[in-house]
């Protein structure tokens, strides 16, 4: 979604060549479906996989050791699409297992180019997801993230989203379910259903991406600000206190002072437990890049610090009202004298414990304090039923 990321992709493939001159070096992924000619001048590539066919890049550098793929650089292409072929089941520097369960975008927005990135919408089958959270489970893992491009939109066999949480909160009753992201065009009463099923977690990431209507028009954005409201508080009457993040572009093209004041004055309204912050990339190809006036870089700056302040305040707000309760805990590592871990609802623990702490395991958390940025527990005790 930015220029700063397609920059770093792109210095790291000159440094891998200045380091190793005889390096075989691979670049997959987005960047070769969206920007393939800039990737073919660059001199030190060796191979570009489009991003549906990353799972074949062992056979790739097989073909190039034997000898079989001469031309550099080499652009690798197949009709068959293998978004879904990788099986994943253990994640050796994760304490929680990720889980992709859809891939694509067909909403193009007008500031992205995952759409053009990553093809249309598709979803993976419910046998497969069965089957790898079975494997995660065999390797210890309590708790599984559902990842996807656009994860409310799965439909599998007319397996919807919603029914996919009711299915995995069913089927795998001992281990808890997060979601990673969902639009708010994708949150309904069925929905609600799913997500209020008793382990999902109560944490939901939900993009605003602005708080001006006329913004969201612009973006080409599936929903109004009273809209997105609504959808908010069908959420916190499911759970309440559930941890509600979301993502917030600042600066785009004719986003004037009192569209900035709407969007301050609204993310206060719905007081957020975190906001991502974006200041506005314009991406060439997108119909966003043409909508002028642009924002200039410093009035951006000015608007991301104001906007930080009040992100802060609220995210402390949120966690304070967790203070003295029993959190369910995830532990991830040990960091000096602490054990680390994730909450059900989305909150890092630093936790005290003379006893050995295991990484992927489920606790129960006494939140005892806040010391500046950090959250502070202990152990009351294992989860039971894990």
């Amino acid at each position: 979604m930015t220029q700063k990321a397609d920059a770093k992709c792109r210095n790291l493939i000159r440094r891998s060549r200045k380091e190793n001159k005889q390096a075989l070096i691979i670049v997959c992924g987005c960047l070769v479906n969206t920007n393939l000619d800039d990737l073919l001048s660059m001199e030190q590539v060796n191979i570009l996989i489009e991003n549906k066919d990353k799972d074949k890049i062992v056979k790739v550098i097989s073909k190039y050791f034997d000898g079989k793929i001469t031309k550099k650089p080499y652009v690798y292409k197949t009709k068959i699409d293998g978004s879904f072929n990788f099986k994943t089941h253990n994640m050796s520097k994760h304490s929680r297992a990720f889980l992709k369960v859809q891939d694509g975008c067909d909403n193009y927005c007008s500031f992205c180019k995952i759409p053009y990135a990553r093809g249309k919408e598709r979803s993976k089958n419910i046998n497969d997801i069965y089957s790898e959270i079975e494997c995660f489970i065999n390797n210890g893992y309590e708790e599984v993230v559902l990842t996807g491009i656009n994860l409310g939109s799965y439909n599998n066999n007319k397996i919807s989203f919603p029914d996919l949480l009711y299915f995995l909160n069913n089927k795998f009753s001992n281990i808890r379910f997060r979601i990673s992201s969902i639009e708010p065009q994708h949150i309904d009463k069925k929905f609600i259903e799913g997500f209020s099923q008793s382990n999902i977690c109560p944490h939901i990431h939900i993009p605003i991406q602005s708080g001006s209507n006329k913004i969201l028009k612009l973006m080409n954005r599936k929903y109004s600000i009273n809209e997105y409201q609504e959808k908010i508080a069908m959420i916190r009457k499911a759970k309440n206190d559930t941890f509600i993040s979301t993502d917030l572009i600042v600066g785009f093209p004719q986003e004037f002072e009192e569209d900035f004041l709407d969007t301050l004055d609204f993310i206060k309204k719905i007081n957020f437990s975190f906001i991502h912050l974006f200041g506005y990339s314009p991406r060439e190809e997108t119909k966003a890049f043409f909508i002028k006036p642009k924002i200039p870089e410093r009035i951006r700056g000015e608007r991301m610090k104001i906007l930080k302040s009040v992100v802060d305040s609220m995210n402390f707000e949120y966690r304070k009202r967790y203070v003295n309760r029993a959190l369910d805990v995830v532990i991830e590592k040990k960091e000096n004298n602490y054990f680390v871990g994730k909450s059900d609802n989305y909150i890092n623990m630093s936790i005290e414990s003379n006893a050995l702490l295991k990484p992927k395991k489920r606790y129960n958390v006494l939140f005892t304090k806040i010391d500046n940025e950090k959250n502070f527990g202990i152990v009351l005790e294992e989860f039971n039923d894990c």
